[in-house]
């Protein structure tokens, strides 16, 4: 359990937010596999307040299986920022909470000074969380990464206190740099090193792939909870096994060739019931999923190959189903 600020949120396992991933029917089968609470896609700020740009279709859908959520915001702008929020609370009044992205490493964020980039120069930072805090009902939370170029447990243990300041009422961390992106060792240091001296609740994220990860990070650190992302990619299994293992100290078998075909084909179904995109487009992301459940099978080289050629649902249906026989 989880007291952020006025929520109470009955776990400490969350999904993370991550965009082109965490749409409605992957939350959806991750919900069906014990995540409790989900984060939506990240928004960005601008695309959600610019006239002539709009918010990508279905983003912000949902269902009344979908809850509790908290949304994500990236940007640097805290007057953009505040906007963007009052759109997205507008579009879902029932969000629990609010992030604030500091820690998204790609190029694109830190060229527009948002994302990760808000670390090397807070000052900014801080200003968009006075904001909203200020002028908005619900908590207000704040993702870091560990350091911009390096690691710097003075730099950013100020920077989370000051977060704390100005209104943020719990610190997701992931435990890498920006320089490091997604690759290289999680720093379980630097997290602990925030967590020991701040008051409100750290959420860890980094390389949860598994509970006995999840354990670890836990035991390491001293978080309040973590954040599960790319470990859920075709296998949503992992927040099943994590409350197990957490709970009850019991490992959870891996599922079985058929569990896994079978559940690759409930999410493209809940693909195509849910998601608002051309008829290309949804089949073109179905590849994306398939591929995260296909990841380990045998002849996954040739498997790649003929899921890139999939034109339609029926055919993507149709390849899963020989999957079976081959193996």
């Amino acid at each position: 359990m989880l007291q952020i600020g006025s929520q109470t949120i009955n776990t400490n396992i969350i999904l993370a937010p991550l965009a082109g991933c965490t749409d409605l029917s992957f939350r959806l089968i991750c919900r069906e596999h014990g995540a409790e609470f989900c984060f939506y896609e990240m928004f960005d700020s601008n695309s959600l307040t610019h006239k002539n740009g709009r918010m990508k279709e279905g983003i912000a859908r949902t269902d009344p299986k979908d809850f509790p959520i908290g949304a994500q915001l990236l940007g640097s702008d805290p007057e953009v920022m505040l906007k963007a929020a009052k759109r997205i609370l507008g579009m879902n009044e029932k969000i629990s909470l609010l992030d604030v992205n500091a820690a998204c490493p790609v190029p694109k964020a830190i060229k527009k000074k948002s994302g990760a980039y808000l670390i090397k120069k807070p000052e900014k930072l801080y200003r968009i969380i006075d904001k909203l805090s200020n002028a908005l009902s619900l908590p207000i939370t704040i993702k870091l990464r560990t350091g911009f170029l390096k690691k710097d447990d003075d730099h950013i243990i100020q920077i989370a206190l000051r977060c704390e300041q100005s209104g943020a009422k719990a610190i997701f961390v992931h435990g890498r740099t920006q320089l490091q992106g997604y690759s290289g060792a999680v720093d379980h240091a630097s997290i602990k090193a925030i967590k020991d001296n701040v008051k409100i609740p750290v959420i860890a994220s980094g390389n949860i792939f598994s509970a006995h990860k999840a354990k670890e990070m836990i035991d390491q650190t001293g978080c309040d909870g973590i954040l599960v992302a790319r470990g859920a990619f075709g296998h949503p299994w992992i927040f099943e096994q994590i409350k197990s293992y957490l709970n009850n100290g019991v490992e959870l078998p891996d599922p079985s060739l058929n569990e896994r075909l079978c559940e690759l084909k409930k999410h493209l179904g809940y693909i195509e019931k849910y998601k608002i995109a051309p008829a290309a487009s949804k089949v073109g992301y179905s590849r994306k999923v398939a591929l995260w459940y296909l990841k380990s099978f045998k002849n996954a080289a040739a498997l790649r190959n003929e899921i890139g050629r999939v034109k339609s649902f029926d055919a993507m249906h149709e390849l899963i189903d020989g999957i079976t026989d081959r193996e």
